[in-house]
């Protein structure tokens, strides 16, 4: 289980999670390609804030709380991955490894799916 996204999606404000294809805002899809493109670090508020508004002078009033939305919706449409703001770090897109069959107990697999947390 995966989420991606191609650049014709990206374009098209579009991701696929699990094989289906998820319809995102412009911000939504901004967002997520700032997360993917620094898996497995954190972004801060203040960096999100940023590569959403890029131009000062078209900053909304409130960003944090833009930014708070965006990211409580991107999380709705993603389903079980997991997004996570914690005020020292960020957001951050993390690989979420799945535990292979006949491995030891305690030892993990490789990693197979791509979770979102801080």
């Amino acid at each position: 289980m995966a989420v991606s996204m191609t650049w014709p999606q990206y374009l098209r404000s579009e991701c696929t999670v699990t094989g289906f294809t998820v319809k995102l805002t412009e911000y939504e899809a901004e967002a997520l390609l700032l997360l993917m493109l620094r898996c497995p670090n954190p972004v801060s508020k203040q960096e999100m804030i940023e590569w959403l508004w890029p131009d000062p002078s078209l900053e909304p009033e409130f960003t944090e709380n833009m930014v708070y939305h965006t990211m409580r919706r991107l999380r709705a449409k993603v389903g079980e991955f997991h997004i996570t703001s914690r005020v020292t770090f960020g957001y951050r897109m993390m690989q979420k490894p799945e535990p292979e069959r006949g491995r030891e107990r305690g030892k993990r697999g490789p990693a197979r799916s791509l979770q979102m947390a801080a």
